[in-house]
């Protein structure tokens, strides 16, 4: 009855998207940075820099969020049954009601 499935804490859950977000969002802070400067005579833009890394790191962990929420893992009995809902370990295996 119960699901004696062990669920990984919440600081491990979190670890992985906030180390892919923080990374795609120091690219896009660098990208930003160094093409907003208009050339090699004109100073470095860190402005634009964080706001490219901010608005990076927070898209990236709201897609992240969203398609953990959307995912879901299928019940095992779900497997089991007649015609079309065959279990495919025993395809030939007939259910009796």
């Amino acid at each position: 009855m119960g699901n004696n499935k062990k669920k990984q804490p919440w600081s491990q859950s979190i670890k992985g998207p906030l180390s892919f977000s923080l990374v795609l969002a120091i690219i896009a802070g660098v990208v930003g940075l160094v093409s907003s400067t208009g050339g090699s005579q004109n100073p470095m833009r860190f402005d634009i820099g964080l706001a490219c890394f901010g608005i990076a790191f927070i898209a990236c962990l709201l897609v992240i969020s969203v398609m953990t929420m959307a995912g879901k893992e299928n019940d095992p009995e779900l497997g089991k049954g007649t015609g079309v809902n065959r279990s495919s370990a025993n395809p030939d295996k007939k259910f009796e009601d």
